[in-house]
């Protein structure tokens, strides 16, 4: 059984044996088998469909361009790695122009910070916070919650994702950063690291997962955060001290019912007006507090030793009425929660129809990123209020 993610459709249906086929994350319970990657790949497609295909798999999350005339036989694979709450992903494709649009930003509310190092090729990246240039070796920061341009020569880089919500700490501590090129003294450790963590995931099993994410959450702290002094980490930066704050209220209440804009003010000391403001670039408040409650319901569902409900999960996270968590739970993903269930309890992933985050061919690179540190999160949820 082929174990890549293919994107291709060439004459027959995309679920039509393994070419259409998706590898979970990482396995459910214990597993002693390695873990399994993620893989978009062009490689089983015909020449002249691989860029339409290779673009559909990001339409959601940004705009690909070819630089120049586009390459008849285009080629591009993109393998990602998810443990524990972080990803790591190696992709290699032809020189491209990337838009990622203040829409998009809004759509899918995805605003991780990202540690990127190339092997080989170069890049440069714009946005409204930053304008750099990076060479193979030096890793480079910047977040995927501001609109941005990019454009890479023909390239093989590696990308680290690190869901804010996640790790407020090591968020605050990035913020403090700032997007660019890293030139800390231990960055150039980091990106050793990365190369070497990239080429050591595949001998990894789902046991060891834990261990991981700890020591590489302790690189990043150690190799960039070191010397930051507080006074830099979050009066520098308000609106980013604030909106951390507010996701940290929003993540120990998710679960009450009377979670609502009057309850985080208060909490969290902002007036409503600084409240929607931040929150207008992830869809507004509202929608960023479903999201979460959806993903975290996921993650519980997938759990294969969970024995909770279906609906005790979604009254964890704030879904008290069961045909509205049905209902919304099946627009975000696809398919419903009962269908969720029991493919957790298989150790599989649920198959979703086409929605905002998965195209025709399966989940989308949108859909991963969002998907993306649920499990970390679940624990918040609490009993409701």
């Amino acid at each position: 059984m082929t174990r890549v993610n293919a994107l291709q459709h060439c004459a027959r249906s995309p679920m039509d044996g393994p070419a259409g086929m998706e590898q979970p994350l990482a396995s459910c319970g214990a597993d002693s088998s390695p873990l399994q990657p993620v893989v978009f790949s062009t490689d089983l497609v015909e020449p002249s469909r691989r860029l339409d295909l290779w673009q559909s798999k990001y339409e959601s999350f940004n705009i690909i361009t070819p630089m120049g005339e586009a390459d008849p036989s285009f080629s591009g694979r993109n393998v990602i790695w998810s443990f524990g709450a972080l990803a790591l992903s190696r992709n290699t494709a032809p020189g491209v122009s990337i838009e990622r649009s203040a829409r998009q930003v809004r759509r899918d509310s995805i605003d991780h910070w990202v540690v990127r190092v190339a092997r080989t090729g170069a890049s440069r990246y714009r946005s409204a916070s930053a304008c750099f240039v990076t060479s193979p070796g030096v890793p480079a920061l910047f977040s995927l919650g501001e609109p941005s341009e990019s454009d890479r020569t023909n390239a093989d880089w590696l990308s680290l994702y690190i869901p804010r919500d996640a790790f407020p700490e090591l968020s605050v501590g990035l913020a403090a950063l700032g997007a660019g090129v890293l030139e800390t003294p231990g960055a150039a450790l980091l990106a050793d690291y990365l190369l070497l963590l990239e080429r050591r995931l595949s001998a990894m099993t789902p046991e060891q997962v834990p261990v991981l994410a700890t020591a590489t959450r302790s690189m990043i702290a150690a190799c960039l955060l070191t010397g930051i002094a507080p006074k830099a980490v979050s009066p520098v930066d308000k609106a980013t001290a604030q909106i951390e704050r507010i996701r940290q209220v929003i993540r120990q209440n998710i679960g009450r019912a009377t979670l609502d804009p009057q309850k985080i003010c208060r909490l969290a000391g902002v007036s409503r007006s600084v409240l929607y403001r931040l929150f207008e670039p992830h869809g507004g408040v509202a929608h960023y507090i479903q999201g979460q409650r959806l993903h975290m319901a996921h993650a519980m569902l997938s759990e294969r030793g969970c024995r909770l409900s279906v609906g005790e999960i979604g009254e964890r996270v704030g879904f008290f009425d069961a045909s509205t968590f049905s209902r919304v739970f099946r627009r975000e993903f696809g398919y419903t929660p009962g269908e969720a269930r029991s493919a957790g309890q298989q150790g599989l992933r649920a198959a979703g129809a086409e929605t905002m985050h998965s195209t025709s061919f399966g989940l989308d690179f949108g859909g991963l990123l969002r998907r993306l540190g649920a499990g970390d999160r679940r624990g918040a949820a609490v009993p409701p209020a």
